[in-house]
């Protein structure tokens, strides 16, 4: 559920960083984060309150070595952080979600999505430490995807199961051999933001940032693009490198992933339209991967 009261010690150090301003709580990420805003002279102000130590960590990282690659028009900026209290202070450009854009300005959105993530892709270098972390971020995800769905039994039907249990292992069998790069981890039209008067997107919700499988970051996009194939053409313009054989493969079996991880956060957060959308992603999700594994058993 959401908490509705910033905690008193990390009010206190937040209003000596930018002022007494009144906030309200937003819903928390998919790592846990809690998360408050305000409104200020100096835009969009997010106080951030991470679960864990590593989970602040890893998000100072992010700002620091990825996110800040971006630009600030479009991305969040770390204001200020205190790791005794787990907290940041971002500043968030002004825009509004492209959940709610219409169908004529979603092929420039995607390929701008695109060409941003490359960017933020391309941040993580090329070396053996990379692919190591991103070997052992991808597996544990799947893995831990794969324990949710066996406590999602009163939501999640047999077959639903069934599918998310075999996409985490078929994940799980390629992850050494997928391209690396620093992922957004939790990458969707969900957190891509408009600037109307720029005419430049955003992204928001930095929390689970880390090096991982490329492709998790395609898992949520893909689902909108089977219904709007023409937009995963678009996406791939800006992104600037088609997927390999084996990413393809992949990315079926990773939107099967990141379905299950939604309808989970969702009855986390007990929100009735949230855990309608997500059930019905996961629905999408498998029965797209069951149609072209048909096609794949089809005698030739």
């Amino acid at each position: 559920m959401t908490q509705t009261v910033i905690p008193a010690e990390a009010a206190d150090w937040a209003r000596g960083h930018v002022g007494r301003h009144a906030a309200w709580a937003l819903p928390a990420d998919l790592g846990g984060t809690r998360a408050w805003r305000m409104s200020s002279p100096q835009g969009l102000i997010d106080i951030r309150i991470t679960r864990t130590d590593e989970d602040f960590r890893r998000e100072i990282y992010a700002h620091r070595n990825a996110v800040c690659r971006l630009g600030r028009s479009h991305g969040p900026r770390l204001l200020a952080s205190e790791p005794r209290l787990r907290s940041l202070l971002t500043v968030q450009p002004r825009a509004w979600r492209v959940s709610n854009a219409n169908l004529q300005l979603l092929p420039r959105v995607h390929e701008e999505a695109g060409r941003l993530l490359r960017v933020l892709h391309d941040s993580a270098g090329r070396t053996d430490e990379a692919r190591i972390h991103a070997t052992r971020a991808t597996a544990l995800y799947a893995q831990r995807i794969k324990v949710m769905a066996g406590n999602l039994g009163g939501v999640m039907s047999l077959p639903q199961a069934d599918a998310v249990q075999g996409s985490a292992s078929l994940v799980l069998e390629h992850v050494r051999e997928l391209p690396v790069a620093f992922c957004h981890a939790t990458f969707g039209p969900s957190l891509w933001e408009w600037q109307s008067q720029s005419q430049s997107l955003s992204f928001t919700g930095f929390g689970r940032s880390q090096v991982m499988a490329a492709v998790v970051d395609l898992a949520r996009p893909a689902l909108l693009w089977v219904r709007h194939p023409i937009l995963r053409d678009w996406f791939l313009k800006g992104y600037g490198r088609e997927l390999s054989e084996l990413e393809l493969l992949v990315l079926e079996h990773v939107s099967v992933l990141a379905s299950g991880e939604d309808l989970f956060h969702a009855m986390e957060s007990r929100d009735a339209d949230s855990i309608l959308e997500a059930a019905a992603a996961l629905c999408r999700a498998v029965d797209h991967t069951d149609r072209a594994r048909r096609r794949l058993d089809v005698p030739r």
